[in-house]
């Protein structure tokens, strides 16, 4: 399709949007005919679009949402339904989960992540560092059934620097993970977090 027509389409769809007629029927139809839409085309959109749609989606329902709290609910075996300001998930953890479900060890892994993305930045960001990009990553995760725990967490803190030639690489390092203890979550955890600093 060429861009004209791609642009006629768009704006075609925007005024449809507006009128009463899709006013009254797309509270109707979405219900049923989003998923559809999402499992058929989602794997079409380009990685790089499609990242930032799915937040814009996530930021939509939960700004559209009176729903502050955090909780779950148990949904027999080991599945649970969990509630984050109004973000609605399916959950299976423990023994039960699977890779194509989000776990309860998934979402605290990930806050693990983005609380030291956060404290690393805001470190960087405070010693006038200008990081084009932080990332944290779960390189591996050493748990026990059978002691009930989680015995160790390695990640890997990626750090991207504008004029790397003009910094000392281990006092970066050293800076960084001097910002990575200001992460509440990583200072109430008793396992041991092992740390992989990676500066490009």
């Amino acid at each position: 399709m060429n861009p004209m027509m791609m642009g006629n389409m768009k704006e075609m769809i925007e005024k449809m949007m507006n009128s009463e007629m899709c006013k009254e029927m797309a509270p109707k139809m979405m219900p049923e005919m989003m998923p559809k839409a999402l499992d058929k085309f989602l794997l079409e959109i380009p990685e790089d679009k499609r990242e930032e749609f799915i937040k814009n989606i996530v930021d939509i329902i939960v700004s559209k949402n009176n729903d502050y709290e955090i909780y779950s609910k148990y949904k027999g075996d080991f599945n649970a339904s969990i509630s984050v300001k109004g973000l609605k998930l399916n959950s299976k953890g423990g023994r039960g989960a699977t890779k194509d479900v989000i776990s309860p060890m998934d979402l605290f892994l990930s806050g693990l992540c983005g609380c030291i993305a956060i404290a690393v930045g805001r470190t960087l960001s405070e010693n006038n560092i200008d990081a084009a990009d932080v990332t944290v990553k779960v390189s591996s995760i050493e748990k026990s059934f059978e002691k009930g725990c989680i015995e160790k967490i390695s990640l890997d803190i990626i750090v991207n620097v504008d004029n790397k030639d003009n910094i000392n690489e281990e006092e970066l390092k050293e800076l960084v993970l001097n910002g990575s203890k200001k992460c509440l979550i990583n200072n109430s955890l008793k396992c041991e977090v092992e740390k992989n600093i990676i500066i490009k």
